[in-house]
């Protein structure tokens, strides 16, 4: 009796395009939200990158990469180049604001590379707008059922 209710719950949770979709979702969000506010307040964004060392044009580009970006990620399109993005921005973010102030400093951004990088490993998943990837091989070259890696083997 336990087997068969917990395989019931199991099976109704096996969703895996739902849950992907949902993860890019609030990634999405979050990303949006600091990349607008980013754009809203950009000199004094620019000011602060430029303490860290990088030139001004950094904020932009990072302003610019968190809204079309965010947005990608909810749309489903390009996800795997925005999520690679997206972990390395973490990261650099992690190290640049000081990573000696030790791991809880820096949840939020862990969390975001975490998400990130496990969009960028799973890609977007069939609730997408313009699925990019191959079922097969997971590139971007084939051509609706027809895998460009399987076709060379």
């Amino acid at each position: 009796m336990f087997t068969d209710l917990a395989n019931s719950i199991s099976r109704f949770f096996y969703r895996q395009s739902a849950g992907m979709f949902f993860l890019r979702l609030v990634t999405g969000v979050i990303f949006i939200v600091h990349g607008s506010s980013k754009l809203g307040a950009i000199n004094h964004v620019a000011g602060f990158f430029m303490t860290l060392g990088l030139s001004a044009w950094v904020a932009w580009f990072i302003a610019l990469l968190e809204v079309i970006g965010g947005a990608a990620l909810i749309l489903g399109v390009a996800t795997r180049l925005f999520g690679a993005l997206f972990t390395i921005e973490m990261v650099v973010a992690i190290f640049l604001t000081g990573i000696g102030r030790g791991w809880s400093a820096h949840e939020f951004e862990l969390l975001l590379a975490a998400a990130s990088l496990a969009i960028a490993l799973a890609g977007s998943g069939s609730w997408s707008l313009y699925k990019m990837e191959c079922d097969a091989c997971g590139g971007f070259l084939c051509d609706g059922d027809r895998c460009v890696m399987v076709e060379e083997a």
